[in-house]
C-alpha cells in the first residue's frame, strides 16, 4: 500500500556549527507516504537547520538523508529575500501570476460566451 511506503529518511544525521554548537545529534527518522510531521522545539534547537537539511539547502552536515525516487521537498524561507523596490502586493502578484492569469482567461471566456457565435466557436470556447 502507498500509505505504508517510507518516502524520506534521515540515518545518524548531525550538524555542528563552526563555534562547535551541534545542534542536531544522530538522528534517525522516516516519513510515510501522507505523513503529517510537525517540528517542535525551543528557540536554538535546530528546527530551521534540520527544514533546511530535509530541503537540500544545508548539505554540511553528517549522516544521510534519503527521498525514494518521485519525490521532493518544497521550501519556503521563514525569512525571505525579497525585492525591496516592490510593495508586497506586487510580490504576491508575482507569486501567484500563473493562477492570476488563468482567472483573466477564464472571465474572457465567459464574456465571449454572452456574445453571439456559432455552436462550433461555442462548444471550443466551453471545453477551453
Amino acid at each position: 500500500m502507498a500509505d505504508e511506503k517510507i518516502i524520506f529518511s534521515m540515518v545518524g544525521v548531525s550538524k555542528t556549527f563552526q563555534n562547535q554548537k551541534k545542534v542536531l545529534n544522530n538522528i534517525y527518522l522516516s516519513f510515510f507516504y501522507g505523513a503529517k510531521i510537525g517540528i517542535i522545539g525551543l528557540n536554538g534547537s535546530g528546527k530551521s537547520t534540520l527544514m533546511k537539511i530535509i530541503a537540500g539547502i544545508d548539505k554540511n552536515y553528517q549522516g544521510e538523508v534519503v527521498f525514494s525516487p518521485g519525490y521532493t521537498v518544497g521550501y519556503l524561507e521563514q525569512e525571505p529575500l525579497l525585492d525591496n523596490s516592490k510593495t508586497v502586493k506586487e510580490v504576491v502578484e508575482e507569486g501567484c501570476a500563473g493562477t492570476a492569469a488563468l482567472l483573466k482567461e477564464y472571465e474572457e471566456i465567459n464574456m465571449k460566451l454572452c456574445e453571439p457565435m456559432s455552436d462550433d466557436e461555442m462548444t471550443r470556447l466551453i471545453e477551453r
